[in-house]
């Protein structure tokens, strides 16, 4: 399990629909819309 970057939310990162890759790491999401808010600031959410 991994945290969605944005919301907090446990991801299984196996079963992940939505992923974003970031410098050679891959975010896994919840759901479109938090994958579609990291997409649109990757800053904000990328320490």
């Amino acid at each position: 399990m991994v945290k969605d970057p944005v919301c907090g939310m446990d991801v299984d990162e196996k079963r992940a629909m939505y992923r974003s890759e970031r410098d050679g790491r891959t975010y896994y999401f919840c759901s479109r819309r938090c994958k579609d808010t990291f997409d649109a600031d990757p800053k904000k959410y990328v320490r």
